[in-house]
């Protein structure tokens, strides 16, 4: 298992959005549903509210009722939905002019700091100024009671700043969440670790040390075998058994090595990967790699791993290169990756084709696509060959070659 599918296979996927104001958005529905009622039952009982009425209030309910009752499963539905926050601002708009009361300003508060918390400030203000308007135009109190007026007055203005207040606590809890899922994430991938180094640590300790023995014996049947003129089939019998034995240790170990990468941060990974290159080489390289790419996603760690690997595997295999670079840097949106070499260069390809001997070019061609980046290959001043790579840090969708 590579590191994409172990940090795939443990980390939580993100929930919607949408359930992260879950809770307040209920309770504002609450709110709304309580006044409704209690405005209605007193209107009723003061005479004020005619049957056209009561079936305002009626159809101006399931707009609170059913995100109340049903957010977690059509949240994001109900949010999106133009018509539905039309209609709402609208029976808002007839409840507040049918139904006297100072409750109902609290009810138009509710109504807006609803709407700031699901649709964000702007839009909110937009809707929370045909409200606050309704709520001056049905004051019915006489000229001179300038104590209902003033009181109106705030009850309107704190209308409008129920939108900034909505969308303020709105913004929070989506960031909490935010900061919650990627908690979850890092404790995920915090346990993949620990269970993959386990594992290490497990294999080390029992197969790799039975193989390596293994390999010890059955060279030591080999020679045996040779030194007593054993016969042509079974010398040829433990040679192959030596071979299969030697690389089943090598899988072993290359699968320690795999899975004891997961020790080391992304940056220490890479650095060290091109000083090991350096050295099986002789070819001397300039790694300059950002400390900021550990804070990328483990799956874009491994293709950011696997192209630098290809990219290096070329300069070693096709450009008979002294020396070689490579820049590896997280940037705003981006992770840039870069190496280059002093060697012969490469020509360029005719469109469709790929030069001999470069198949990995295409991996690494596909690899950018996939993720929305792209390759550029370039000759610097100095002669050889430069390729650029770079992977956005929000995977895009692949871009059709």
């Amino acid at each position: 298992m590579t590191s994409s599918d172990a940090a795939g296979a443990v980390a939580p996927a993100a929930p919607p959005a949408h359930l992260a104001i879950g809770g307040v958005v209920r309770l504002l529905c609450e709110v709304r549903l309580a006044i409704l009622a209690i405005g209605l039952v007193s209107s009723i009982a003061q005479g004020g509210i005619t049957l056209l009425g009561v079936l305002l209030v009626v159809v101006a309910a399931p707009f609170s009722y059913f995100p109340a009752h049903s957010w977690e499963r059509r949240g994001d539905l109900l949010s999106r939905s133009g018509i539905l926050l039309a209609c709402d601002l609208i029976t808002t708009v007839i409840v507040l002019l049918v139904i006297d009361g100072e409750l109902m300003v609290v009810y138009a508060a509710a109504t807006v700091g609803l709407l700031g918390v699901i649709v964000g400030m702007r839009l909110a203000l937009v809707m929370a100024i045909p409200i606050a308007l309704t709520l001056v135009a049905a004051n019915r109190s006489t000229p001179g009671d300038e104590m209902s007026w003033a009181v109106l007055g705030a009850g309107a203005a704190g209308v409008i700043g129920m939108a900034w207040a909505g969308n303020a606590l709105g913004g929070a809890l989506r960031a909490q969440a935010a900061v919650g899922n990627e908690l979850a994430a890092t404790q995920a991938r915090r346990a993949a670790t620990v269970e993959r180094v386990r594992i290490a640590r497990d294999l080390h300790d029992t197969v790799a040390g039975d193989l390596a023995g293994a390999v010890m014996l059955s060279e030591s049947l080999a020679r045996r075998l040779e030194r007593d003129d054993a016969s042509e089939s079974s010398r040829r019998t433990a040679e192959q058994l030596v071979e299969t034995v030697r690389t089943a240790l090598a899988d072993t170990r290359a699968a320690l090595g795999e899975l004891r990468r997961a020790e080391t941060s992304v940056h220490e990974d890479l650095v060290e990967i091109c000083e090991r290159w350096a050295a099986r080489t002789e070819i001397a390289c300039a790694a300059e790699v950002d400390p900021r790419v550990s804070e990328i996603d483990p799956e874009l760690a491994v293709d950011v791993r696997a192209v630098v690997l290809e990219l290096l595997e070329n300069v070693r295999r096709h450009s008979g290169a002294r020396n070689a670079s490579v820049r590896i840097e997280k940037r705003e949106t981006d992770v840039l990756v870069e190496v280059g070499d002093d060697g012969c260069g490469m020509d360029e390809p005719e469109q469709g084709t790929v030069p001999d001997g470069h198949f990995g070019v295409i991996g690494i061609a596909e690899r950018a696509r996939e993720r929305g980046g792209d390759v550029v290959r370039s000759t610097p001043p100095g002669g050889g060959l430069l390729t650029t790579v770079t992977f956005p840090l929000e995977q895009r969708a692949a871009v059709a070659s």
